[in-house]
């Protein structure tokens, strides 16, 4: 077995990291950081671009409108985007967009966010959805929920 990337996915990655280099730098993760805690935000914009750079649609099929890559090459992106520790509901937006779950997910145009399996509010704890304020959509995982 060939663990080495292709020439495909290295370009994959290289744009990935353009992309975050030219949108994400230090100032706007450092912004990020010193900002107030209760108050994560997700840049519209770069939301966009990513979604356009095919981040959320990266697994769905051409057929559907999605770029048609596999997981190896979502680790990849994925990879860069943890290595500028890009804020945001990355996996949500990335599930609902690469499965037609969410409309706009795909593209970026819709900011998706993720309610996971735990303490609900009719046991007189709400949960935590992080980035709540910037979602546009909420995906519900676990077995409870369904």
């Amino acid at each position: 077995m060939d663990f080495r990337l292709t020439a495909d996915q290295e370009a994959l990655r290289r744009g990935m990291r353009e992309l975050l280099a030219a949108r994400f730098g230090r100032e706007a993760l450092r912004a990020a950081v010193d900002g107030d805690e209760q108050q994560q935000v997700v840049d519209g914009r770069l939301w966009r671009e990513l979604g356009e750079a095919g981040l959320f649609a990266l697994r769905a099929p051409q057929s559907a409108g999605g770029v048609g890559l596999g997981l190896p090459e979502a680790v990849l992106l994925f990879e860069e985007a943890g290595r500028v520790l890009l804020p945001g509901p990355l996996v949500a937006s990335h599930l609902a967009g690469g499965t037609g779950l969410v409309a706009g997910a795909a593209d970026g145009s819709v900011v998706v966010t993720a309610l996971e399996e735990g303490p609900r509010p009719d046991c007189g704890a709400a949960p935590l959805v992080e980035h709540l304020d910037a979602a546009g959509a909420v995906l519900a995982l676990g077995e409870g929920y369904g």
